[in-house]
């Protein structure tokens, strides 16, 4: 697909996409954003900076934009009436977030300069999705693990608390997976009505 009419099409997934980011982020979450240099003054030179410059995504190779999420989990327990159980669980969302930043001459089409403006707002509110979608499980798994009954030892505590929190790192894998997809369709549609 051409750039110019990704990025049209682009354009108008910017609006769904902002209603889909309005949930902001808890206090458990620090996102730190890093950008990359993207020049040129048409179409295939903004393509060609993004796949040459743009984040790397395992499975998916050159992206426009990425977040990497990690899910740091602390964790007290405590001995009550002979049994252990969880005394607290705070799930902690680190997400590191690479966008593109133009850089250059901006003075040349205006058609590439708004489709490239649009596409940065698209990158931005795609990723917070992803970010959202993450401070979402973590209280999931914060909401699981809490409810998790004593055990007689904090050795099978722990047994269990790894594997909640395994079974909602799963799902959580599976919920950016299918965000990623269901835009992909998105796009895809809005490229065959093009």
């Amino acid at each position: 697909m051409r750039a110019a009419t990704l990025l049209k099409i682009l354009t108008a997934l910017c609006a769904v996409t902002l209603l889909s980011a309005c949930t902001t982020s808890g206090q458990r979450t620090s996102i730190k954003v890093g950008f990359y240099d993207v020049k040129g003054e048409s179409f295939e030179e903004l393509d060609r900076q993004i796949s040459l410059h743009g984040p790397r995504v395992e499975g998916v190779g050159k992206a426009i934009a990425a977040t990497g999420i990690r899910m740091i989990p602390e964790i007290r327990t405590r001995i009550s009436n002979g049994e252990c159980n969880v005394a607290s669980i705070r799930v902690r969302v680190k997400a590191d977030v690479t966008l593109p930043r133009r850089r250059g001459s901006k003075s040349g089409n205006a058609d590439v300069n708004r489709a490239f403006n649009n596409l940065q707002e698209y990158a931005k509110l795609h990723e917070a999705v992803h970010v959202t979608i993450a401070d979402r499980y973590a209280a999931e798994a914060e909401k699981r693990i809490s409810q998790l009954p004593a055990r007689k030892t904090c050795g099978q505590l722990y047994k269990d608390i790894g594997a909640a929190f395994g079974e909602v790192m799963d799902e959580h894998r599976k919920a950016q997976l299918d965000f990623d997809l269901q835009e992909n369709k998105r796009i895809a549609a809005l490229a065959a009505k093009k």
